[in-house]
């Protein structure tokens, strides 16, 4: 019976060696950085993991520079949000504020929630925020079970620990993921050699370094007719019924409870598209009730944004940061106005 147990432990054991071997190599290597973060690189630096998780990047940057920078000013929000510098933002808020990108690829309101939450069970007053928030966030599902968006362990609580590293695994079975992954770049000349960073690491700002070196002494080397010519046109479809249901008010309803619960000071900001997707009247209205008409900018229905390339560095609706920096200003002089209360906001 011992001989028996001894040979199928052995056997199991030999069987078990290749998995063992895979899962212990997969450990090590880490392509994705999420085993092993990487949260510091001596030139700011990091094109690995700004091409995987941005999410996780974000997280992992607050836990390692937090306990110097103390952070209380945070601009939440998709991969549209990344352009909206912190240099535009801070002459609005306090000058002692110390600021950081807080956004996560392809954001979700219970994104932003998760994160919120994160922040308060770690010490961290929300003392300042920007949120972009684009009309497909409204309606954006969640979306963890990808390496590009799944959330951050520590900012559920980790209940998806398990679930959060059995997706970066299943994809390193997959080579051609890992190749896709690690060597897909959303724009050209990102890796080009210039003095600028691609990453400023202590705010978790990302730009492209290359493109806004062209853009800032001639555009036309960027905006050349062969780039554009690549680029498809099409429009989205138009909203035919109201993003904000009864589930996505509640979620509104949650941010702008923590907003308050922080003594928050707050911008929104719906940014445009390059296809035409704008904000319906009735979710503006119900944003402007729920967050007060001074603090909703919406730019979403701007009609000299929507088709014209040249305002965009991809086809992806990122708008170039010049003219994001021209929308922080817009809502900051929209907020002095329409300070005084309208009752017409002001839900039943």
């Amino acid at each position: 019976m011992k001989d028996s147990l001894k040979k199928f432990t052995l056997l199991s054991l030999l069987a078990a060696t290749p998995i063992i071997a895979f899962v212990t190599f997969y450990a090590i290597s880490d392509p994705f950085h999420v085993v092993h973060p990487i949260t510091k690189t001596a030139d700011g630096r990091d094109s690995v993991i700004v091409g995987n998780n941005t999410g996780f990047a974000t997280i992992e940057t607050f836990l390692t520079h937090n306990k110097a920078q103390h952070y209380d000013s945070f601009i939440f929000g998709s991969s549209m949000a990344q352009n909206f510098k912190t240099s535009y933002w801070k002459p609005y808020i306090d000058s002692t504020a110390s600021t950081i990108h807080f956004d996560a690829s392809g954001e979700t309101l219970d994104g932003i929630i998760n994160k919120m939450q994160f922040l308060n069970r770690h010490g961290s007053q929300i003392k300042n925020a920007m949120i972009i928030m684009e009309e497909r966030m409204l309606h954006r599902p969640v979306n963890n079970n990808s390496i590009l968006y799944a959330q951050h362990p520590a900012t559920t609580g980790y209940h998806n620990w398990f679930n959060f590293h059995t997706i970066f695994f299943n994809a390193f079975r997959n080579f051609e993921i890992i190749d896709n992954t690690l060597n897909n770049r959303p724009l050209e000349s990102l890796n080009e050699d210039t003095p600028i960073p691609d990453r400023i690491e202590i705010i978790n700002e990302y730009y492209y370094a290359h493109i806004d070196s062209i853009l800032a002494v001639d555009p036309s080397k960027f905006f050349t007719p062969n780039r554009l010519a690549k680029r498809s046109y099409y429009y989205l479809p138009q909203p035919i019924k109201p993003a904000i249901d009864e589930t996505v008010e509640a979620k509104l309803r949650r941010i702008k409870s923590l907003l308050d619960k922080n003594d928050t000071h707050y911008i929104i900001i719906v940014p445009p598209c390059n296809k035409r997707l704008q904000l319906m009247e009735e979710d503006l209205w119900i944003l402007k009730s729920i967050f007060g008409q001074q603090h909703v900018h919406n730019f979403s229905s701007m009609e000299k944004y929507v088709g014209n390339e040249l305002y965009y560095y991809d086809n992806n609706t990122h708008l170039i940061s010049s003219q994001c920096k021209l929308l922080v200003d817009s809502a900051y002089k929209e907020e002095a106005v329409s300070a005084v209360k309208n009752p017409y906001y002001e839900k039943k």
